[in-house]
């Protein structure tokens, strides 16, 4: 209803009420259920990009008006503004808009909790406003205690609004006459009422969360002239958070207009993409849909650079109002203080991959973390049976207890690249020499054993040439380990061992024997077993006047042929 509310211009440019006279009669009398003073608009622009779904995430300023439990969340001060333009574009001209200001301050040592403190006006064009000052207060309960797992939060708010008296008031019509001065209209034009909220949040683990809060719980009237009681809502949800992503989804009761408990679903996700010193990029979006055929769709993006964070935040509803092109909400946020510990460790590791991919002498089996650790145990069986998704997954919950070891960082990235492309290798019924090799190829990757890694993922690569996301994998190692992969030719595609034979005899032809052994020796290594290699490994030997080695070569030969005929021969 709120964004039904329009103005027209008159001749003298000034607001006239000829279209909102009858929503305000709406209004004042509360007539019809379909209006209902301080409608849940939203704070800020970082939580309307995610649909308002932060019941179970609060973790900043935003939390005095979302769930006041969160508030214990925030570990150093933050203050934040914003300004939203609602329902922009509508083709009456109206002018809605909402204004917020909000600051979270720990209490000394952040043990004594945190105390929050919001303001909040809403406006239609000058016409009609309300304004909401609130205070709250979250605290975490301590450990070791029965309720070590629980934050409570609880709020109080003083609710006004109020409209402007304009001539309209004097010629007003009641269903029946028109021309005559309207009570309500011509009477006090403010009303205020004390509220109350109240959440909760269970912590099941460091990264899933459990959140609840009611807001309204005294559903104060404020109504000018009837009764106007504020409806309560609930809002329940869960969340998923890991060093840069955050996932909720959340469910909302109220009574809607006609006496029915309206349900409202949302899904939501934001994601960070971090920079030392370029600044933090952040993107989100969410799904919601509801009774009464609601449907919303909302996009937002941050930027955080040191101290200040810039949000942005964009939602349309879809199906419903028409003629609109959505709310479009500016916020800007201050961190006061130090960094938080867990800001510290997001920046050392960030420092640590940039060391890492930056350093020319890097030794990757010096600085990988050893799998061996007792830390990891369970993270190496789940690297053992080549689940590389959980080992990863498993290994990013327990990083920020091994912080700030580089070679957990290290492990940490190739074991990220690693599930990436390769979440779990294929079943044994399944595997092709080429993925037998891959896996051992990955398995000393892991364990920072790069030469042998390189060589063997270099090999898979050759027996599956037409496979690109294995290609990119091999480019990946690369860098990463700083040595270059031996590659078959693209348009070779008869497999890593005829290509090295068939380099192998173009260099015996013109009697560079070295090299062709060296060719030689690659197949031995994978294929320690290759009669042929073992031949013609001793033939260069020989020629090169290494008699014993070429001896011992060939004997090996002698001891594996089964063809009495080629026995002889050699």
């Amino acid at each position: 209803m709120k964004a039904g509310m329009n103005t027209h211009q008159n001749k003298s440019g000034a607001p006239a009420l000829h279209a909102l006279l009858p929503a305000f009669i709406i209004l004042l009398y509360s007539l019809s259920p379909a209006f209902a003073a301080f409608e849940d608009l939203g704070m800020g622009a970082r939580v309307p990009g995610m649909g308002n779904a932060f019941v179970a995430i609060a973790d900043d300023a935003s939390s005095v008006y979302y769930n006041p439990a969160g508030l214990a969340l925030v570990e150093r001060t933050k203050a934040m503004a914003s300004h939203s333009m609602l329902y922009s574009g509508l083709n009456d001209g109206s002018s809605l808009g909402l204004t917020n200001m909000a600051v979270a301050v720990p209490l000394p040592g952040g043990k004594l909790g945190t105390a929050g403190f919001m303001w909040n006006q809403f406006s239609l064009s000058g016409v009609y406003s309300e304004r909401t000052v609130q205070a709250a207060y979250g605290f975490r309960f301590a450990k070791n205690t029965l309720f070590e797992k629980f934050a409570a939060g609880a709020s109080i708010k003083y609710l006004s609004h109020s409209f402007s008296k304009l001539d309209e008031a004097y010629t007003s019509m009641d269903g029946l006459t028109a021309g005559g001065p309207d009570p309500v209209l011509m009477g006090n034009g403010t009303s205020s009422a004390f509220d109350a909220d109240a959440g909760l949040l269970y912590f099941l683990n460091k990264k899933f969360t459990l959140g609840a809060a009611v807001m309204n719980l005294r559903q104060a009237d404020v109504g000018f002239a009837a009764t106007d009681p504020v409806p309560m809502k609930t809002r329940v949800g869960g969340s998923y958070k890991s060093l840069w992503m955050v996932m909720t989804a959340e469910g909302r009761l109220q009574k809607g207009p006609d006496g029915k408990l309206d349900k409202d679903f949302v899904f939501a996700a934001e994601k960070i993409f971090p920079s030392l010193d370029r600044g933090d990029v952040g993107v989100r979006a969410s799904l919601a849909a509801g009774d009464r055929e609601f449907r919303q769709i909302t996009a937002g993006l941050s930027y955080k650079i040191h101290k200040i964070q810039f949000d942005y935040g964009f939602s349309i509803p879809l199906g419903t109002i028409q003629s609109t092109m959505g709310n479009h909400r500016l916020a800007m946020v201050y961190h006061f203080g130090s960094p938080t510990a867990d800001e510290q460790h997001a920046a050392q590791l960030l420092d640590e991959y940039k060391r890492l991919r930056e350093s020319p002498d890097y030794s990757s089996s010096r600085n990988t973390m050893n799998l061996n650790d007792p830390r990891l145990k369970e993270v190496k069986s789940f690297i053992n049976q080549e689940n590389f998704y959980a080992a990863n997954k498993l290994f990013t919950d327990k990083i920020g207890d091994l912080l700030p070891d580089p070679s957990a960082v290290n492990l940490s990235k190739r074991l990220g690249l690693v599930a990436a492309f390769y979440p779990a290798m294929p079943r044994e019924a399944r595997r092709t020499p080429g993925d037998e090799m891959l896996g051992a190829g990955i398995q000393n990757y892991l364990r920072g054993n790069d030469v042998t890694a390189v060589k063997q993922i270099s090999f898979a690569q050759a027996e599956k040439q037409q496979d690109s996301a294995l290609s990119n994998f091999l480019d990946k190692v690369e860098e990463n380990t700083h040595l270059k992969g031996d590659r078959v030719p693209p348009n070779f595609t008869r497999g890593y061992i005829p290509y090295k034979f068939q380099e192998s005899d173009a260099l015996y032809a013109v009697k560079k024997y070295d090299e062709a052994l060296r060719m030689l020796q690659d197949i031995l290594n994978f294929d320690p077993e290759n009669i042929l290699a073992l031949k013609k490994a001793g033939s260069c030997d020989y020629l090169l006047g290494n008699y014993g080695q070429a001896r011992a070569a060939w004997e090996s030969a002698v001891k594996k042929e089964n063809d009495p005929a080629e026995k002889e021969k050699l």
